[in-house]
């Protein structure tokens, strides 16, 4: 009796497949090492009796915290997801802190997106043999807000033009909670996309971002969830 054929699994999805492997422990020892580490520094701050002592966990517990929106700032970084784990391992404790520090780290990237100078841009774009973009960069640089916005619709196909102009900041919320953001660049490169592009206001975009990373922390803060 002739063996069965099994057709042999293409190696792109095997590669997708590794690739959410390694992402998804990249994210879990992270977020381990942040629970530990946060678990020592809560255990120390009750121990010691000294003021002195205290100030100086409570520094660096400020300082990890800070590490940590800092990593979310960073494009193709999964720092968002490293939140979520922290909050399922520490619980309702550190959910106010993982919304502060969340939307520090997003703020951070779009701010730093917002107040790239175009001549920089073009000019990094170039040495990398980017001549279009940088071009597209130069053309852009001149135009204001209402401007933008029309040449972005026109290069837009069809009806996604209008539609993704118009509720810009709605999309912008979106993206950054949708799973598998990391294929746009993660909370921190879209965050700095839209930061580049010019076309949402600061204050608005800002307040977007802190009602789009509200609604986890919350949920957890306030149900006292812990999974671990």
């Amino acid at each position: 009796m002739e063996p069965l054929l099994t057709e042999p699994i293409p190696r792109s999805r095997l590669n997708r497949a590794a690739h959410l492997v390694v992402r998804l422990g990249v994210i879990l020892l992270l977020a381990l090492v942040l629970h530990w580490a946060l678990d020592w520094l809560g255990a120390e701050v009750k121990r010691v009796e000294t003021g002195g002592k205290k100030v100086m966990l409570t520094g660096m517990l400020v300082l990890i915290l800070l590490v940590y929106a800092l990593v979310i700032a960073v494009p193709f970084v999964p720092g968002v997801e490293i939140g979520f784990a922290l909050m399922a391992m520490q619980g309702a404790k550190i959910a106010p802190f993982v919304f502060i520090f969340t939307f520090m780290g997003l703020a951070l990237a779009f701010l730093v997106g917002h107040l790239l100078p175009y001549p920089v841009l073009s000019r990094f774009l170039e040495s990398w043999g980017l001549r279009k973009a940088a071009r597209m960069v130069r053309d852009t640089q001149s135009l204001d807000l209402e401007q933008r916005t029309s040449l972005m619709k026109s290069r837009l196909p069809g009806f996604l033009g209008p539609l993704f102009v118009n509720w810009r900041y709605v999309f912008l919320a979106i993206l950054i909670n949708i799973p598998g953001n990391m294929v746009l660049g993660g909370g921190g490169g879209i965050c700095f996309s839209a930061g580049l592009s010019r076309l949402f206001r600061p204050a608005w975009a800002l307040i977007t971002l802190a009602l789009a990373v509200a609604p986890v922390p919350a949920l957890f803060y306030f149900a006292g969830i812990t999974l671990f």
